[in-house]
């Protein structure tokens, strides 16, 4: 028998299945997760209907902090593994690093605005906007205030997947920083 290793490990394929194993044994055959992998995870196992395999999705990290013998279930001969990447999102405008972040765990705003390179001296930390895709097409679009993204009660505006956070410059700033 054999189990597969698909997704975001450092090293995928497919392993000679020896001996019982559960899946954290199984996840160390890749070598540990690679630096984009979201925290879920997909064993997907072959029933006697090859055409509907169950799916089992299990979340790493109640998993590592050992929530249960449940989660760290047993993989048979014929699993696959599958770790998917984490979700993506877009940072752009006034910051000092524009481009596609990957969501570390659980990040907020802030934290996404940090993974970015912080603001430049000509972002105006007041405009800040979150656009958040929604299935009907048409996105939300959320103002922040990096002020208030500061206070206890909307620290908690976590960033989703194809999120894009978009800081405003400040025009005078800008013009001042050019001279």
């Amino acid at each position: 028998g054999k189990i597969t290793l698909m997704g975001a490990l450092k090293k995928t394929g497919t392993h000679p299945y020896l001996a019982r194993q559960n899946l954290f044994e199984a996840l160390a055959l890749g070598e540990g997760l690679s630096d984009t992998a979201g925290k879920m995870v997909q064993v997907r196992r072959m029933g006697e209907d090859p055409d509907r395999p169950t799916t089992f999705l299990i979340d790493l990290d109640e998993m590592v902090r050992g929530a249960g013998g449940e989660i760290n279930i047993e993989i048979k001969s014929g699993d696959v593994i599958y770790v998917p990447e984490a979700g993506m999102i877009y940072v752009d405008g006034a910051i000092r690093k524009p481009g596609t972040y990957p969501i570390k765990k659980r990040m907020n705003v802030p934290e996404a605005i940090v993974a970015a390179g912080g603001f430049t001296p000509w972002a105006d930390e007041g405009r800040n906007k979150l656009v958040r895709q929604k299935g009907d097409g048409k996105p939300d679009v959320v103002q922040l205030s990096f002020k208030d993204l500061q206070k206890a009660d909307s620290h908690t505006l976590e960033v989703k997947d194809r999120d894009i956070i978009f800081v405003e410059m400040n025009k005078m700033q800008a013009f001042l920083y050019g001279l």
